[in-house]
């Protein structure tokens, strides 16, 4: 009895290791298939859609002529806030997989290049 007292009242902590961040993200291979399978799709975000537009053609210029992006401060930038938001999240078909919104924002921490 004691000992299954002991083994039963021991607290079983799960040691999740933390996520991992890409490197090197280029815009073309890893944001723009973001864009594609989750914002301009069913024609939210494409050409003559709602602003910006995230066509493969105009995404870049989009985002920054429309000051997406906080190259001083990629968790501010409002891309990726708009993208991990709980509350009114973006694509509104439901928030994206902590990948896809970890790439956007090492994209955007490593100077947002139109590579």
């Amino acid at each position: 009895l004691l000992l299954s007292i002991t083994i039963f009242s021991c607290e079983y902590e799960e040691i999740v290791p933390p996520s991992t961040l890409p490197e090197n993200v280029s815009f073309s291979m890893d944001i723009i298939p973001i864009f594609n399978q989750s914002c301009n799709a069913i024609g939210c975000h494409s050409v003559g859609g709602i602003s910006p537009d995230l066509s493969e053609a105009n995404a870049y210029t989009d985002i920054f002529d429309e000051n997406l992006v906080d190259l001083s401060n990629a968790e501010n930038s409002i891309l990726y806030k708009r993208m991990t938001d709980v509350q009114s999240p973006m694509p509104m078909s439901g928030i994206l997989s902590e990948t896809q919104t970890n790439k956007v924002l090492v994209w955007i921490r490593e100077g947002a290049q139109n590579n």
